[in-house]
């Protein structure tokens, strides 16, 4: 099944992730849409796992949506690009989700309120195992630079190193078979 949508694109994003069952994967250049992001708690706290890869940018760094909650409940966040944010940095402009490793949503819609206003579209790809294999494989293959963390009551954006050192000083208290486990994915660090 392949369904194309180009009005109530908001609408028909929310309508998707309410049918998660197991996992989402987000990867979007933009994400300041808080209904959106609002739609994503309500399935992770069915036991959706959610990761996400977003841009660093600074309409990002400036939205509503902070991350706090879904990373309170093991979600997963992470940042691409550099800190400086300068015109000569390399930009992450995808722009797809993967529910349950059986459906893409893709097309030219940010996950933004302004985006709302604009004319745009996406593609709901459902039912076809090679291109939806494709998308994962891109997700996979994206290695953040910084991702978020819980310090105190706030959030903060740390370089992946400083993560993972966290994760590095936890492993140690598991059992040598649980750390093998453990480090065989960048995400289940998250």
């Amino acid at each position: 099944m392949i369904d194309v949508h180009f009005e109530k694109i908001h609408s028909q994003i929310i309508n998707y992730i309410s049918q998660a069952k197991s996992d989402l994967k987000i990867c979007v250049a933009w994400f300041t849409d808080v209904d959106i992001y609002n739609s994503i708690l309500e399935v992770q706290k069915k036991g959706v796992s959610v990761y996400v890869i977003i841009a660093n940018h600074e309409f990002n760094k400036k939205s509503k949506v902070n991350f706090k909650e879904l990373l309170q409940n093991d979600g997963y966040v992470g940042y691409i690009g550099n800190l400086n944010d300068t015109i000569s940095d390399k930009l992450m402009h995808n722009k797809f989700c993967i529910i349950d490793d059986e459906l893409v949503i893709t097309g030219s819609y940010n996950w933004t309120f302004k985006a709302r206003l604009n004319d745009e579209n996406v593609i709901v790809i459902k039912n076809q195992p090679n291109v939806i294999s494709k998308f994962a494989e891109k997700f996979e293959s994206i290695k953040p630079q910084y991702g978020f963390s819980i310090k105190g009551n706030s959030v903060k954006l740390l370089p992946i190193e400083q993560i993972m050192a966290k994760w590095e000083k936890k492993q140690n208290e598991f059992e040598p078979e649980l750390k093998i486990h453990l480090t065989k994915n960048i995400t289940d660090k998250f």
